[in-house]
């Protein structure tokens, strides 16, 4: 078992059957499933669902003495401690991810959770901690959480009619994915909301979500400044726009190169927290891949060091599985600096294969 820098287990997935997307039997009591069903008729059991997520490790005093049992403050110091892993790592074969401190930062405070679903698709969600807030670890790990659970329930509420029970594939993928994508933004802007206390510094995090149906079209949901990228050989671009200043400002009649020299460049705009009035209005992309590729979902601490499609396109589709290049990617932010968090999270899709 690998461990983080303060000794920590870290949770590389949990998987939680042992169903392929070809099974159609349940693996808790074998009995015969349909296809697109996410629960077994005659056991209960969840079935065709496999997912992994970023979960806190032991309390740690900010000081780095370890603190024994369930103590919101050290002890010793006072200090309220702080309980976020240093490194994590999920590989579920077809989309992986790695989360690391970096080197400046005295804890991680990104999340992010990834996880698939038998007859509907992949889902993955990355947050960002705004390092600003108090404790901003807990609030991203709440929306990464929050947006993957509602995004791997896509259809249940209407009773599986989404899902084609020849084919077991979504009848309308796009509108599925849509629908779901918007009901994750919002659920995790709620569960956010709901970790802080009506205090100044109430934690707070950026988020972006992705639902990859069977068929491969994507559907992107984000706000803040945490990225996702689509990369391959006939041509890369980023899907997302940043909620900053620099973003919103951006015109074509300023130079870019300016925006971003100034000091306000990377003030988020938008992001998940505490909800006085309005809640922040994510923003929706709907993409469909003409070709094969690799979708990417990253935190700023890889896109500070490598902003460009062509850039991170060498590394992403370089031989290797998903959690191969996943690491590459982080590796590379850290021999640059890691000043800041770093998650990636890939997810390599074949349209022509995958319908």
């Amino acid at each position: 078992m690998k461990t983080d820098r303060l000794g920590n287990e870290l949770v590389n997935a949990v998987d939680d059957t042992e169903a392929t997307a070809t099974s159609l039997t349940c693996g808790e009591c074998a009995q015969p499933v349909v296809v697109g069903d996410r629960f077994c008729e005659a056991c209960g059991a969840e079935v065709g669902v496999r997912q992994g997520e970023t979960e806190p490790g032991l309390p740690v005093c900010p000081g780095g003495d370890r603190i024994a049992g369930e103590e919101e403050f050290c002890p010793h110091c006072g200090l309220r401690t702080r309980t976020a892993l240093d490194r994590v790592e999920i590989d579920l074969g077809p989309l992986a991810g790695v989360s690391d401190r970096g080197h400046a930062h005295a804890f991680n405070e990104d999340a992010m959770a990834l996880g698939s679903r038998q007859g509907l698709g992949r889902m993955a969600a990355v947050s960002d901690g705004v390092s600003s807030s108090r404790t901003s670890e807990c609030a991203a790990r709440a929306a990464a959480s929050t947006a993957l659970e509602v995004l791997l329930a896509a259809g249940d509420k209407a009773g599986g009619d989404s899902v084609g029970r020849e084919t077991g594939r979504p009848t309308d993928a796009g509108s599925v994915g849509r629908q779901s994508l918007r009901a994750a933004m919002q659920a995790a802007i709620e569960a956010v909301a709901a970790e802080g206390s009506g205090e100044f510094d109430d934690p707070a995090c950026t988020l972006v979500a992705a639902f990859v149906g069977e068929c491969g079209e994507i559907d992107i949901g984000w706000v803040g400044d945490s990225r996702a990228y689509w990369l391959a050989e006939t041509g890369s671009r980023r899907l997302t726009r940043d909620h900053s200043w620099a973003a919103e400002l951006l015109d074509p009649d300023v130079d870019e190169a300016t925006l971003l020299a100034d000091r306000r460049a990377h003030v988020l705009t938008r992001w998940l927290g505490p909800i006085d009035e309005a809640p922040p209005e994510p923003g929706f992309v709907e993409f469909h891949p003409d070709g094969p590729g690799v979708l990417l979902l990253c935190t700023d601490g890889l896109w500070n060091y490598l902003p460009e499609p062509v850039e991170l396109a060498e590394l992403a589709l370089a031989p290797g599985t998903p959690a191969e290049r996943a690491a590459a990617l982080t590796r590379y932010a850290l021999d640059a600096g890691g000043r800041d968090n770093i998650t990636v999270v890939l997810l390599p899709i074949s349209p022509e294969a995958e319908s």
